[in-house]
């Protein structure tokens, strides 16, 4: 979760600015936060923690220090695949892969067990660091593990900039790196291995479909989005805008949450007092409809539409009552299994795919467990490993 108090003033044109941006330039600009935050994480910003350390296989952070956590299991091996021509070599067998998040909270978490499932029964070790969501901390980061000897890396990008320039130095070093939440084409493009696309404006599409399909008389709408700037909430808005347009439905309020349940239900009570018939709710992260599903049955608000996006487990039971009535679901886990593969891919000397698309579905309490159980959010084998980031 990110504490907005402690962001720079972002607008859209400068994160389209940086979006567009070659790898290389300096950090800064509009946040590529993971979907997904809960409260307990805010303050994790300090800057002299010591790295853990635990044995090869497991997890392990660094607190801001730039310097990626260690583990026993060093790099093996002379070379590392690198894109030649077109032409992909190689690279060792085992080794450390490094993870580079953004942040910890549980979207990415829950990203870091798909990576830990792409590389199940290899020799490799996974080696996760965080960045703090500090663009300049994600670029040492990655500087780090590839100084340590990492033979891949799968980042999940404070910035745009940031994550451009990591991969660019990744490339430099015949180091493929894989970006894990990639929003759409960039002139960074050629710095990337292998990508994890998702499609936001089909997202909100979605969304804007389940709502005329189930409330044709519409009504009024708050929407809670994540962070302006992001770039991942432009597009769900413009998905959701083109499918209402001409419909009943009138959006009355459109405010960031900043991925933080507190900070979502202010939101919504605010949009309440203005408009005390407000007839759904939007929230662009399950972390967000978490707060607001307990804010609606605290104040017995049960006929209130409320759909939500991503998922996790709290968010699971909560669509079960009549508090949450959906999802636009994707899993953070399959984004990390999708980056993971093409980075082995690359490994063993293989082209991967440059963009494999995330799959997004409307997840409602008849089918939760079927989409759940096909695609999940987490994979709890490697619960264990990221517990204590």
């Amino acid at each position: 979760m990110i504490n907005p108090d402690e962001m720079p003033p972002v607008g859209r044109r400068r994160f389209l600015q940086g979006i567009a941006a070659i790898g290389g330039l300096a950090a800064g600009g509009g946040l590529l936060a993971a979907c997904g935050s809960d409260k307990k994480t805010a303050s994790t910003t300090a800057s002299t923690a010591a790295p853990a350390t635990t044995s090869a296989g497991t997890a392990t952070t660094t607190a801001g220090s730039g310097a990626a956590a260690t583990t026993v299991a060093g790099s093996a091996g002379t070379t590392t695949a690198e894109t030649t021509g077109g032409t992909l070599v190689a690279g060792p067998t085992e080794g450390v892969i490094g993870v580079t998040l953004n942040g910890v909270n549980d979207y990415a978490k829950q990203l870091a067990t798909g990576v830990y499932e792409a590389f199940k029964g290899t020799k490799y070790t996974i080696e996760v660091a965080s960045d703090n969501y500090d663009a300049g901390t994600e670029l040492t980061n990655a500087e780090a593990l590839i100084s340590k000897g990492a033979v891949g890396i799968v980042g999940l990008a404070v910035t745009a900039e940031s994550a451009a320039s990591a991969a660019q130095a990744a490339q430099a070093k015949g180091v493929p790196y894989a970006n894990s939440l990639w929003p759409g084409p960039t002139d960074a493009d050629k710095y990337f291995t292998a990508v994890a696309a998702l499609d936001s404006v089909k997202g909100g599409t979605l969304i804007g479909e389940y709502l005329k399909t189930t409330l044709p008389a519409g009504g009024k709408i708050c929407v809670v989005q994540g962070i302006v700037g992001q770039g991942f909430s432009e597009l769900i808005d413009q998905g959701l805008d083109a499918s209402l347009k001409g419909t009943p439905f009138t959006v009355v309020a459109r405010e960031q949450g900043f991925f933080d349940r507190t900070k979502a239900v202010a939101v919504v009570e605010t949009a309440f007092q203005a408009n005390p018939d407000i007839a759904v709710i939007v929230a662009y992260a399950a972390s967000m409809s978490d707060g607001i599903a307990q804010w609606l049955k605290d104040n017995k608000k049960d006929t209130v539409l409320h759909v939500s996006s991503d998922a996790d487990e709290e968010m699971i039971g909560w669509i079960k009552t009549p508090y949450l009535k959906a999802a636009r679901y994707y899993s953070a886990a399959q984004t990390g299994l999708i980056a993971g593969q093409g980075l082995l891919k690359a490994l063993k000397g293989e082209k991967p795919a440059f963009k494999t698309d995330v799959d997004q579905i409307i997840a409602t309490a008849d089918n939760i467990d079927a989409v759940v159980a096909k695609n999940p959010y987490v994979y709890a084998e490697f619960k264990d490993k990221v517990a204590n980031l």
